[in-house]
C-alpha cells in the first residue's frame, strides 16, 4: 500500500529564510513597541520616585549642613565660656585673649565676630578684617588683620571706647578713641537671654549691622557667671548650598523660620528688603514674590504625598520639609519643582524608543532573510572547517556563528577545538617569555591536560641529586595524586624514571588510560624536569607513541624546557644583581665605621613604611598602591641609596676632629707649642746668663709655660668639635694664632709633587722664618676645577651651592668651625655623595619597570619645603617611596648605636626630633603620621635598637608637636 505525498502548490510555498525573516520581523516589532511603552511608564514612575527620594535626601543634607554650621560654633562658644572671659577684669587681661579669639575665628568660617559683655557694661569684640571692605569701613592701618573693639565704664558711668588694630603677629598697630560710642551690652537681647540660662541661646535671624549678611547671635554665660560670651554666626554658607540642591534649572528653594522669615534662598539678592535709611532687612516669605513658595509655606509641616499647584502656565510639585531645630530656632525648607522638567527625561526616552522601534521594524524584514541565508551558509563553512582540522590545518579562521541552536553549537564546538589547539601553540610561545617559574609550570601542566583532554597529570622538576620532585599535580580524584609519587629517582623503576633516564617519551596502557611520560630537556641537552599525562584510550585504541596527542605533549615539552631554563636564568640573574647590590652596600658600610650598618637598616625600614602605606585604606595615602615592580625598584633603590659614598674620601667621612685630614694635624700644632715652650726655657736661661734675678726669671718662665699649656689645651678642645662655638672662642683662637714661632728648615723639602704645585705661585720665605702659631696659608686652599662645578642646566636638575674651594685646610679656618668638625667644603664633599648616587644610578641601563630607581634613591636628602639637596625638590615633586626613604634615613641616623662620633638617641628623643622636622617642612607629615600610627617605629626598634634605647613614645603628643593632630 503506497502513501501519496502531499505537495503544496508553488504559490503556497516560500523559502525558509523568507518565512523566518518575516516571523522574526513581526515578533521583534511587537516586542519593541511593548518595551517602549513599558520603558516610558517605568521611567516616569522611576523619576517620580527618584524625585521623592532626592527631596528626602535634600532635607537630610540640609539638616546635616545646618548642623555643620551650628554645632562647631556652639562647641567653640562652650569652650569660650570656659576660657577666662569672666576672669578678665582689666583691658589688658581681655586683650590677652586675642590669640584664643583668633584661633576660634580662624577655625570656623561662619563666625564673623567673638565678643563678651560684662555686668558693669564693659564690652570687648574681636572681628577679623578678612576683606578689603571691612578694612575700609573701619579705616584700618595697612597691615591690620584684626579689630578689637572695647568699651570700659568707670564707677561714675563714664565710657571709654577704643578700636585696637592688631597685625598678624598679634602686635598692636594702632589704638583709636571712639568718643561717641555708647553701646551697652546689657541692653542687648542676647545678653539678657543668656543671663537667664546656662545653655546656649540664639537670637532670631537678622542682618548683621556691620557685614549686611544674614545670621544669628549665639550667646552663653561664662562658667563663673561674670560675663556673657557671644558670637555672630552667618548663614552665607547655607545660601551657597541651596543653589547646589536645586533639582532642576527652574526649581526654587528657600529656608524659613516659623514666622516665615527667609534666612536662605538660592537667589541671595531676593532675601534683602530695603529698610529705613540705607539699611536692609530679611524678606518675609510673601515678599519673595513667589506664589509657588507661598503655597509650599502654607502646607502642613511634614505633609506627605505629592502636592501639585498650577502657576505661571505650568504644574509645580511643592513640598514643605521640617528641618532639625537649631537650639530654639525652628526651620523649614520650601521646595518647588516644575513637573515638566522632572519628566523631561521620560519624554526624551519615549521619543528615542519610538525612533529605535521604527528603525528595528524597517530592518526586521531584510534581517530575517539574511539570518536564514546565513544559517545555511554557516553549515557549509562548518564542513570546510572540519575538513581543515582533519588535515591538521590549525590556522586562524573566522568564527562560524548562527542563530539556529544546533548549527551554532556545531560551529562553537569546531571553533573551540580550533581555539584549543591554537591556544596550545600560543602557550608554547608565551612560556618562553614568562619570568615566574611557578607560573610557567602551572601553565605547562594546565595546557597539556586541556589540549589532550587528559584525566590527570603532573609535572616534575630535577631536584638535588638524581631526583625528580613533583611540583604540580591535577586530577579528577585522589587516584591521580596517589598514583603519581612526590619524588622519583631517575635511576629507579617505573614509567617516569625510565623516560627521564633515557630522555625519551615513554607510553604505556593502564586500566583504560594511556600514560605518557615526557622528559623536559633544555638547550644544553640537560634534564630539567618531566611531564606525566593520563590520556583516555578511545574504543579499540592501543597505547602508541604514534598517537597525535603524544605528539602534542612532546611539542610542548621542548618549549616548556626552554621556558623553565629561561625563567631560572632570569631568577639567577636577579639573585646575582641583588647580591651585587648588597655587596656594594656592605662595602660602603665597611668603608667607614661612622656609617655602621646604615645601608642595611635603611632598606628594611623603608620597606616597612612602604608596605604600611600600601595597606592603609584611609587618609591621604589611601590611594597609594605598591606593585611587585614597585617593590623590586624600592629594594634596589634602598640598598643603593648611598652608593655614591664610594667616591667620598675616607678622611672627610671619618673626620672626627677639625684638623684631621689623612691624619690629625693637632700633632703638628702640639709640636709648635712644644717649640714655644723650648723657646721660653731658652729665653729664661739667656736671661739668667745676662744677670737677671733667678727667682724672677723662674716665675716668669712658670707663668709663660702655664699660659702655653692652657692655650694648647684650649686649641685641642676646639679641635674636638661640639654643638656650638661662640664668638669669644673664635676671637681667642685668633689671638693664639697671632703667636709666632721660628722655623729654620726649608718647608719645601720632601713634599709631594701636588703640594709643590700648590706652593709654586708663592716664593719661599728666607730662613729663619717667623711663622704664625696657627696659619691659614694660601696653599691650604685648593681651587675647585671647572669639571667639578654644577652647571645650572645640568641634566639631573641639581641645584646645590658649590663652594669655591675644593679643599680649605687652613688651620684657623678649620678650628673656627662653629658646630661639629666639618667645614663648608667638607660638608659639600659629604653631601656630594647623593649627587654621585644619582649620576651613577642614572647611567645604569635599568629596565623600564625599574626606571624610577634613581628618583627613589636620590631623594632622601630632599626636604618637603624645597630646601633640601641636591635638587631642591618639593613634596609634590617626589614619589611616595622617595619620601618614605627620607623618613627612614633620618630615623636610622638618629637611633644608630654604631656611630663613634655620637651617642645613640632613645626612641622618644628620635621621634620628637622627627616631629619637629615634619612640622618645619623637612619630612613628609603624612608618612610621619603613618610611621607612628602603624607602630613601625616600635617594630623597628625591637628589631634593631639596643634595649636601653627603647622607651615609651606618646604618639598623640608627637603628632601634635608635628602639627598633625590636636593633643
Amino acid at each position: 500500500m503506497s502513501t501519496a505525498r502531499r505537495i503544496l502548490p508553488a504559490s503556497f510555498r516560500i523559502p525558509l529564510h523568507l518565512a523566518v525573516g518575516l516571523a522574526v520581523t513581526v515578533l521583534v516589532g511587537c516586542v519593541v513597541v511593548a518595551l517602549t511603552i513599558s520603558a516610558y511608564r517605568g521611567a516616569e514612575r522611576s523619576l517620580a520616585a527618584a524625585t521623592d527620594e532626592a527631596i528626602a535626601q535634600a532635607a537630610t543634607l540640609l539638616d546635616e549642613r545646618i548642623g555643620r554650621i551650628y554645632e562647631p560654633a556652639d562647641n567653640q562658644l562652650r569652650l569660650l565660656s570656659h576660657a577666662g572671659f569672666g576672669r578678665a577684669r582689666t583691658l589688658e587681661q581681655r586683650l590677652a585673649l586675642l590669640p584664643l579669639a583668633r584661633e576660634v575665628l580662624a577655625g570656623n568660617a561662619i563666625v564673623q565676630a567673638v565678643y563678651a559683655g560684662y555686668p558693669n557694661g564693659d564690652f570687648i569684640l574681636f572681628r577679623p578684617l578678612h576683606t578689603a571692605a571691612l578694612a575700609t569701613r573701619f579705616a584700618a592701618p595697612p597691615d591690620a588683620d584684626m579689630l578689637v573693639q572695647t568699651i570700659e565704664r568707670d564707677e561714675d558711668g563714664a565710657i571709654t571706647g577704643l578700636y585696637h588694630f592688631f597685625g598678624r603677629d598679634d602686635d598692636l598697630l594702632e589704638a583709636r578713641d571712639l568718643p561717641e560710642y555708647v553701646f551697652d551690652p546689657r541692653e542687648r537681647p542676647w545678653y539678657a537671654a543668656a543671663q537667664r540660662t546656662r545653655e546656649t541661646i540664639l537670637t532670631e535671624p537678622y542682618l548683621f549691622f556691620t557685614t549686611r549678611v544674614p545670621g544669628v547671635t549665639m550667646a552663653r554665660r561664662s562658667v563663673d557667671g561674670a560675663a556673657v560670651v557671644g558670637l555672630d554666626a552667618e548663614f552665607a554658607q547655607l545660601t551657597a548650598h541651596l543653589d547646589q540642591l536645586r533639582m532642576t534649572a527652574s526649581g526654587e528653594l528657600a529656608i524659613v523660620d516659623g514666622a516665615g522669615t527667609v534666612i536662605a534662598h538660592h537667589d541671595a539678592m531676593r532675601m534683602l528688603i530695603p529698610d529705613t535709611g540705607d539699611r536692609f532687612r530679611l524678606a518675609n516669605i510673601g515678599e519673595l514674590r513667589s506664589k509657588v513658595l507661598d503655597q509650599a509655606f502654607v502646607l502642613e509641616p511634614g505633609a506627605t504625598g505629592r502636592h501639585v499647584v498650577h502657576e505661571r502656565g505650568r504644574d509645580w510639585y511643592v513640598v514643605r520639609l521640617p528641618l532639625d531645630p537649631i537650639g530654639s530656632l525652628r526651620l523649614a525648607a520650601l521646595l518647588a519643582i516644575p513637573e515638566d522638567e522632572i519628566f523631561a527625561d521620560a519624554r526624551r526616552i519615549v521619543t528615542a524608543q519610538l525612533a529605535i522601534a521604527l528603525a528595528i521594524f524597517l530592518a526586521a524584514v531584510p534581517l530575517g532573510l539574511w539570518l536564514t541565508h546565513h544559517s545555511v551558509s554557516s553549515l557549509r563553512r562548518i564542513a570546510e572547517d572540519t575538513r581543515a582540522l582533519e588535515a591538521f590545518d590549525f590556522g586562524e579562521r573566522p568564527a562560524v556563528l548562527s542563530h539556529i541552536t544546533e548549527v551554532d553549537q556545531l560551529g562553537n564546538a569546531t571553533a573551540r577545538l580550533r581555539r584549543t589547539i591554537s591556544d596550545f601553540l600560543d602557550t608554547s610561545v608565551a612560556l618562553s617569555v614568562e619570568r615566574d617559574v611557578e607560573k610557567v609550570l602551572e601553565t605547562i601542566l594546565a595546557t597539556v591536560l586541556e589540549a589532550t583532554r587528559a584525566n590527570g597529570g603532573a609535572i616534575y622538576r630535577v631536584g638535588d641529586g638524581r631526583i625528580l620532585e613533583r611540583v604540580r599535580v591535577h586530577g579528577a580524584d585522589d587516584t591521580v595524586d596517589a598514583a603519581l609519587p612526590a619524588r622519583v629517582a631517575i635511576d629507579g623503576d617505573g614509567l617516569l624514571a625510565t623516560a627521564a633516564a633515557g630522555q625519551t617519551t615513554e607510553v604505556e596502557a593502564v586500566d583504560g588510560d594511556m600514560r605518557v611520560a615526557t622528559p623536559l630537556i633544555n638547550r644544553d641537552g640537560e634534564l630539567v624536569g618531566a611531564i606525566v599525562a593520563w590520556l583516555p584510550l578511545l574504543i579499540g585504541q592501543q597505547a602508541s607513541r604514534g598517537d597525535t596527542r603524544v605528539g602534542f605533549v612532546e611539542a610542548l615539552s621542548s618549549s616548556a624546557a626552554v621556558a623553565i631554563e629561561t625563567s631560572e636564568l632570569i631568577a639567577a640573574q636577579k639573585r646575582l644583581l641583588e647580591a651585587f647590590i648588597e655587596l656594594i652596600a656592605s662595602a660602603i658600610d665597611a668603608k667607614s665605621p661612622y656609617t655602621g650598618s646604615h645601608c642595611q637598616r635603611v632598606p628594611a625600614l623603608t620597606k616597612m613604611i612602604a608596605e604600611a602605606a600600601h595597606e592603609t585604606r584611609q587618609g591621604p595615602l589611601a590611594g597609594f598602591h605598591l606593585g611587585e615592580d614597585d617593590r623590586e625598584a624600592l629594594h634596589i633603590a634602598a640598598w643603593l641609596h648611598d652608593c655614591g659614598k664610594i667616591t667620598t674620601p675616607e678622611h672627610v667621612v671619618d673626620k672626627a676632629t677639625k684638623l684631621e685630614c689623612i691624619y690629625d694635624r693637632i700633632h703638628e700644632i702640639r709640636m709648635r707649642f712644644e717649640v714655644l715652650k723650648r723657646d721660653a726655657h731658652i729665653n729664661a736661661l739667656e736671661a739668667r746668663l745676662a744677670g737677671e734675678d733667678a727667682q724672677a726669671v723662674a716665675a716668669r718662665l712658670e707663668t709663660t709655660l702655664a699660659e702655653i699649656d692652657e692655650e694648647f689645651a684650649f686649641v685641642a678642645a676646639c679641635n674636638r668639635g661640639g654643638e656650638s662655638m661662640d664668638d669669644a672662642a673664635v676671637e681667642r683662637l685668633r689671638r693664639i694664632a697671632a703667636r709666632t714661632w721660628k722655623r729654620t728648615i726649608d718647608d719645601r723639602l720632601g713634599i709631594s709633587r701636588e703640594e709643590e704645585e700648590l706652593r709654586a705661585p708663592y716664593p719661599p720665605q728666607p730662613l729663619p722664618a717667623e711663622e704664625s702659631l696657627l696659619a691659614d696659608l694660601p696653599w691650604h686652599r685648593v681651587e675647585r676645577p671647572e669639571s667639578e662645578r654644577i652647571a645650572e642646566d645640568n641634566p639631573w636638575g641639581f641645584a646645590m651651592e658649590v663652594p669655591r674651594h675644593r679643599f680649605d685646610r687652613g688651620e684657623l679656618h678649620n678650628l673656627s668651625v662653629r658646630r661639629g668638625t666639618l667645614t663648608d667644603e667638607d660638608r659639600y664633599i659629604i653631601n656630594h655623595h647623593i649627587v654621585q648616587t644619582i649620576m651613577m644610578l642614572t647611567r645604569l641601563p635599568f629596565p623600564r619597570h625599574l626606571a624610577n630607581v634613581p628618583e627613589i634613591a636620590g631623594g632622601h636628602h630632599e626636604r618637603m619645603d624645597g630646601r633640601g639637596y641636591p635638587r631642591r625638590l618639593k613634596r609634590e615633586d617626589m614619589s611616595v617611596l622617595a619620601r618614605a626613604m627620607a623618613v627612614a634615613d633620618v630615623f636610622e641616623a638618629l637611633t644608630a648605636a654604631d656611630r663613634p662620633y655620637k651617642a645613640p638617641k632613645t626612641l622618644s628623643e628620635s621621634v620628637a626630633i622627627m616631629a619637629r622636622m615634619a612640622s618645619d617642612g623637612h619630612l613628609d607629615p603624612d608618612l610621619f603620621a603613618l610611621f607612628l600610627d602603624s607602630g613601625i617605629y616600635r617594630s623597628y626598634a625591637e628589631r634593631f635598637l639596643d634595649a636601653a634605647q627603647i622607651d615609651e613614645v606618646d604618639v598623640g603628643a608627637m603628632l601634635g608637636l608635628a602639627g598633625l593632630r590636636t593633643v
